[in-house]
């Protein structure tokens, strides 16, 4: 439960250790390296510290800078070849190193999408077609998102597969099973209820305040409540 503010959707594509919630929906062709998972939703902040993390990155390489700028065009063009010349110019792509195990993120506001260069590097998996892929299939998202105008749409319902079949890739699957390798991060913080005593394991810390969910729904009709906010433990020692 978290305090209430301004915060965007990020579409995490791909996590190849999840475990379906929910039977798939209708399934269609498989692709290579790709299977039909839930997807993660994350909330990040968009406030005054926006973009603190991303300043302290490595500088970006002339390759880099380059390779974005070609990709950018593309998803420009595609767009064009839909018809959606109005929104073309928005869009943008990015390299992200600090991808893990997802292939690419598309953010719905900036209209921006962010692709793991590790995608070039896969032993036994073409980089480039990969990429292509992976960019039609984080542009989908954003022709859905536009298609909606507003209205609230699952990340991967009908919208989504429609602009898939539009942008090329008909059937395509939600989540990825490409071989990248995943990190182990060992959750040393930890998090406790001054009400209930309950606890929860984190590798960093939460950026916002953050409640005790059970305790709010049951003390205040499941609203955040500042007397049930997580208070920082130390971690016990291994």
């Amino acid at each position: 439960m978290r305090d209430p503010g301004v915060s965007c959707q990020l579409e995490f594509f791909a996590a190849a250790d999840l475990e379906p919630s929910s039977p798939a929906t209708k399934p269609g062709p498989a692709s290579p390296g790709r299977l039909s998972f839930p997807v993660i939703h994350e909330r990040i902040n968009t406030g005054p510290d926006r973009g603190k993390t991303a300043s302290k990155s490595k500088p970006q390489s002339t390759s880099d800078a380059l390779r974005e700028q070609t990709l950018t065009t593309r998803a420009v063009m595609l767009l064009v070849g839909l018809g959606l010349e109005a929104i073309a110019p928005r869009v943008t792509v990015r390299w992200n190193r600090r991808m893990r195990t997802a292939a690419g993120r598309a953010y719905y506001e900036a209209f921006r999408i962010e692709l793991n260069p590790g995608l070039l590097t896969l032993p036994g998996v073409d980089g480039n077609a990969e990429v292509d892929r992976t960019l039609r299939h984080e542009l989908a998202h954003l022709i859905a998102h536009h298609r909606a105008g507003g209205r609230r749409i699952e990340p991967h319902g009908d919208e989504w597969r429609r602009a898939c079949a539009d942008l090329g890739i008909p059937g395509e699957a939600r989540c990825h099973t490409l071989p990248f390798q995943s990190r182990r991060l060992t959750k040393k913080l930890i998090y406790g209820c001054p009400a209930c005593g309950s606890e929860i394991h984190r590798v960093r810390r939460f950026r916002v305040a953050v409640a005790c969910y059970d305790c709010c729904r049951r003390e205040n009709g499941g609203r955040y409540d500042d007397r049930f906010r997580l208070k920082l433990r130390r971690a016990p020692q291994a």
